[in-house]
This record gives structure tokens, C-alpha cells and sequence, in this order.
């Protein structure tokens, strides 16, 4: 009567755990499909490209032919905990105006907290500034990352940034750098930030570091990162690098320019439209997301499994003890 009351307890115990697990396995399998991967664009920082001037519309709605992405837009206010609330990716796309103090401690706790981030800078020429180091450069220092900075110059106007050019090219394209696959770094556990990429093309600004190992590509070996004076500072500089910040995935890129919607003189496409640039883009969201959301459906399926086979396992010895006695 004990063995049998045991095989009971074991049938029902087994039978509650199906009821739960079930309905679970079921519920992430509906979020997977409706996506898993939340990302945040934050246009909030006078932006030079963003969504309400037309001209960053092709990178935002490339997400439109990947579900698996959900996309939130900021066009103003504060950035604050909230507004990252369940998102596993913050995109600052070249910000021209600081953050506040309040918002670097909300960006340094999500990044301290998993949460990955694209930081985007851009160039500066004596006619033009599209970009602005010393605000990127800020974050930076708020998640406590010395290794690698976006180029700055200190000139007589104060502390600037930088351009590339190719000095090989032509004169009325020399801010337009094509990089092949030769200056794409195949580091370990970053190759997908490369995959598939024949050729980009670049316009931006440099960055600058000692650690040859954050840096995922560098301009042509003609590229050459100028001051606002013309004084050249690089060769063949750095202008994407990828790393860890803990558990959180980083990528830096010193062009904002090359995945908007304006028009690129050397191809006569949109930038975004121009080589493989719209391959890095995705590239770049595919890396960060990797292994960043499993989904819990499969590790619920393997659960139930372990729980059926030891459960089997546990009810036919108790049957067979019984038969025996």
C-alpha cells in the first residue's frame, strides 16, 4: 500500500508539473514571435541624422524587415530609466549636446546592468561639423572606459575633432573612404560584426586608442585623420572598434554619416544604400544581441523532458518493487 500510494504521489506530482510548465512554455514561445530583441534609438541630443529630419529613415526602418527587433524612437526629453525599461540595446547616434548628469548615471547603470550600447560619433572639417567627440566622449568617461576615446584635438579655438580623407582619392571625394574586407579585423567572438561585408564606405571621424584589440576596421592605408587646420594626427586610423564593458557589448563607430539617408557622392546611392554599409548596420545589432536573450521556451521543453524520463524512471522501479514484493 506505501509503493502504492508513492507510484500515486509520483503520477500526480508529475501531473501538476505539466500543468504549470506547460502554459510557460506556451507564453515565451508567443513572446518569441513577437520579438525578443528591444531596441532604443535616442534622437533626444540634437542629433545630426534623426527620423524628424528625413534623413536617418532607411536605418530605422531597415528593422521593419527583421521581427525579431522591436524599435522605440526618443525625440526628446530626458533619457531616463524608464525610457529603458526592458530594452537590451541603446543606439545614441551622434549626440551634439552633453547629457545631463542624471542621464550618463542612467546610461553607466543600464550598461552596468547588461544593457548594450552603439555610441556614434562624426567628423569635423573647418566648414562643417557633423559631429561632436567631446559629448560621445563624456559617456564614455561615465562608464569609466579609458581604453579608447573618439578622437579630440586641442586647437586654438579649444579642444575639436577630427576628420579622415583619403589623401589617394579623388579631390571632390576625399571624405568618402572605401574600406574592403583587407581592413576588417577578424577578432575572436566579433566576426559577425564582419560578416559578409566586401566593401563600405566611411565618412567620419577617428578614434583613438592603445589596445589595437578593440578595433574591429581602420581606414585604407591613403587614409589619413586630420585637425580642423589640416595638421595631420593619424595614419590609417581607427573608426570602428567593438568590446566588453562587463557583460554589456559596446560598439563604437566615428560615422553617424555612413548609415543615413543623404546622399553619397562616390556611389550616387543614400549612404545607408551605399556598398555594404546597410550590412554592417545589421551586423552590428546581430552581434550585440547574440546570446543576449535564450529563449526559455527550449529550456523549458528540456525541463519537461528531464522531468518525464525521471519521473518514468522513478514510476517503473516503484511498479516493479511492487510486483516483486
Amino acid at each position: 500500500m506505501v509503493l502504492l500510494s508513492r507510484q500515486k504521489l509520483i503520477v500526480g506530482l508529475l501531473v501538476i508539473l505539466l500543468l504549470f510548465i506547460v502554459p510557460q512554455t506556451r507564453g515565451t514561445t508567443q513572446q518569441q514571435e513577437e520579438g525578443q530583441i528591444s531596441i532604443v534609438i535616442d534622437f533626444s541630443h540634437d542629433s545630426t541624422y534623426t527620423i524628424a529630419k528625413r534623413n536617418f529613415t532607411e536605418a530605422v526602418g531597415f528593422f521593419a524587415n527583421y521581427p525579431e527587433y522591436q524599435v522605440r524612437i526618443l525625440h526628446d526629453g530626458e533619457l531616463t530609466a524608464a525610457n529603458l525599461s526592458r530594452s537590451h540595446i541603446l543606439v545614441i547616434p551622434n549626440p551634439m549636446t552633453n547629457y545631463s548628469a542624471s542621464e550618463l548615471d542612467v546610461i553607466s547603470e543600464y550598461v552596468g546592468q547588461g544593457g548594450s550600447l552603439f555610441l556614434l560619433g562624426d567628423y569635423q572639417v573647418t566648414n562643417r561639423q557633423i559631429g561632436n567627440p567631446l559629448v560621445v566622449n563624456l559617456i564614455l568617461q561615465a562608464l569609466f572606459e579609458s581604453r579608447i576615446q573618439f578622437t579630440t584635438v586641442t586647437g586654438n579655438d579649444g579642444t575639436e575633432g577630427d576628420a579622415i580623407i583619403d589623401s589617394g582619392a579623388a579631390r571632390i571625394l576625399p571624405y568618402n573612404i572605401e574600406v574592403n574586407s583587407s581592413y576588417l579585423i577578424p577578432h575572436q567572438n566579433r566576426e559577425a560584426i564582419i560578416a559578409g561585408i566586401n566593401s563600405v564606405i566611411v565618412a567620419g571621424g577617428s578614434l583613438t586608442t592603445t589596445y589595437p584589440d578593440l578595433i574591429v576596421s581602420t581606414g585604407s592605408e591613403t587614409s589619413q585623420a586630420i585637425a580642423l587646420n589640416g595638421e595631420v594626427i593619424q595614419d590609417q586610423p581607427a573608426w570602428l572598434a567593438a568590446f566588453w564593458i562587463g557583460n554589456s557589448r559596446v560598439v563604437l563607430c566615428s560615422s553617424t554619416t555612413m548609415f543615413s539617408d543623404t546622399a553619397c557622392l562616390a556611389t550616387n546611392q543614400s549612404w545607408f544604400q551605399s556598398e555594404d554599409n546597410s550590412v554592417l548596420w545589421y551586423n552590428v545589432f546581430r552581434w550585440m544581441s547574440l546570446e543576449m536573450v535564450q529563449d526559455p521556451s527550449q529550456i523549458m521543453i528540456f525541463f519537461v523532458a528531464l522531468v518525464l524520463i525521471v519521473g518514468f524512471v522513478v514510476f517503473a522501479y516503484s511498479l516493479w518493487r511492487t510486483k516483486r514484493g
